[in-house]
């Protein structure tokens, strides 16, 4: 966050009296100020220090402001800081190159210093108006992506996360594996329980569920009602009974009370898991709707269990 009552300004400029006289100028008017003489130092600078603007002169001694412009800009993932170039130009060919180079605006020399002092102003609260967008789209983008409930992923971040891998694992020809997972009797632990009870339930089966997978790649997914779904690139069958194996053992050690459970009073799960290499004969939703077979069997078969669909399964 830009601190406005004291905003660090860096100058960059290789003559020493205009860089004396801006740097007084900005202190008075109550900036920090921090100070390079050419390309090279600005950059040494830069990787130790984060100023919130960056006053630079066009022509420097080892690199011109516009490409030092661009190198600024490769220095930072993230929002870089506003560059305010100072120049004598009057080369609109210049100026043109300097916008596309990302450079925020320009101040022209002489340079006025209640100008200056009153556009670095009004540069950094466009920054931070910046920030406060970036902050809220992210929140945003977060929240279409996530269940309230569970903090997991929602079934439409899922399904584009999921095309993503499928297209993947065709073009690399490596397995993609699902689970799919059923809370088993879960209607009559909300029946027996209430529903707060039922969804805090849910979320601590979900914390079980992201638990149980430790790669970057594995996503975990509500699915839907008592429903969850977890991604397995790269993954074979065996893979797939491995996390089924270490998640049935999790919620085991939790020891989650289901008065109307079959098996020791409780909570237990039913899922459906199918690992294969995709093709183009097959459609995405195909292998969701294999994995649905699986798990309609598992609850055939008496529940707390899962079922294997058949397909061809590549190695992990």
């Amino acid at each position: 966050m830009t601190n406005l009552k004291s905003p660090k300004v860096l100058v960059v400029d290789d003559d020493e009296d205009a860089c004396y006289l801006l740097q007084v100028a900005l202190t008075t008017a109550g900036f920090q100020v921090i100070t390079a003489e050419n390309g090279r130092d600005t950059l040494a600078v830069l990787e130790t220090e984060r100023p919130d603007i960056i006053l630079l002169d066009l022509n420097l001694p080892d690199i011109d402001g516009i490409a030092l412009c661009r190198r600024i800009h490769d220095c930072y993932a993230a929002l870089p800081p506003p560059i305010l170039m100072i120049t004598g130009t009057k080369d609109d060919r210049l100026v043109n190159e300097a916008f596309e180079a990302q450079v925020t605006d320009f101040i022209t020399k002489p340079v006025n210093f209640t100008i200056l002092k009153n556009r670095i102003k009004r540069i950094l609260r466009e920054q931070e108006t910046l920030k406060k967008l970036e902050t809220v789209n992210l929140k945003l983008t977060k929240i279409s992506q996530t269940d309230s409930l569970t903090n997991l992923a929602n079934r439409h971040h899922f399904q584009i996360i999921f095309f993503q891998e499928w297209a993947r694992s065709i073009r690399e020809q490596q397995s993609l594996g699902l689970l799919l997972c059923d809370l088993d009797a879960f209607k009559q632990y909300n029946d027996h329980y209430g529903h707060l009870s039922g969804d805090a339930c849910l979320q601590q089966f979900a914390a079980i569920l992201k638990a149980s997978v430790n790669r970057i790649t594995d996503l975990v997914a509500r699915f839907g009602g008592e429903e969850f779904i977890i991604l397995l690139p790269n993954t074979d069958t065996s893979g797939i009974r491995k996390i089924d194996n270490r998640l049935r053992q999790q919620l085991a050690d939790a020891a989650i009370l289901h008065g109307n459970s079959r098996v020791d009073k409780l909570l237990t799960y039913s899922a459906g898991g199918i690992a294969i290499i995709p093709h183009q004969n097959l459609l995405p939703n195909d292998l969701i709707g294999l994995a649905d077979r699986a798990l309609y069997k598992a609850k055939a078969n008496g529940r707390n269990c899962t079922v294997m669909a058949s397909g061809t399964a590549g190695s992990s």
